[in-house]
């Protein structure tokens, strides 16, 4: 289990997200080497969790939460017209 650090609290708190789920799914983490990771947050695709894995002492840093900018939900039919239309406006170009 990795000791996680959080450093983006307000963020969180902005974002109304589950600071518990945040920190059991980066506890979780597998850590091979010192990287930088950009994860998505497992409840919630349309938020980025970004931040510093140390495997010196097992701490995983949380330095930032990236919320998408254009979302919006939409089922499989809605996803296939939009890939259709993506292709057509490709060949027009």
């Amino acid at each position: 289990m990795n000791k996680v650090l959080i450093e983006c609290d307000t963020l969180i708190d902005k974002y109304k997200l589950n600071k518990e789920g945040i920190i059991k799914q980066l506890e979780t983490i597998k850590i091979e080497k010192d990287q930088n990771f950009i994860i998505a947050y497992d409840k919630d695709f349309r938020f980025t969790l970004v931040g510093e894995m140390n495997i010196n002492n097992n701490s995983i840093i949380l330095t930032n939460v990236i919320k998408a900018i254009d979302f919006r939900k939409i089922d499989n039919s809605d996803l296939f017209e939009f890939i259709k239309r993506q292709g057509v406006n490709r060949i027009k170009e």
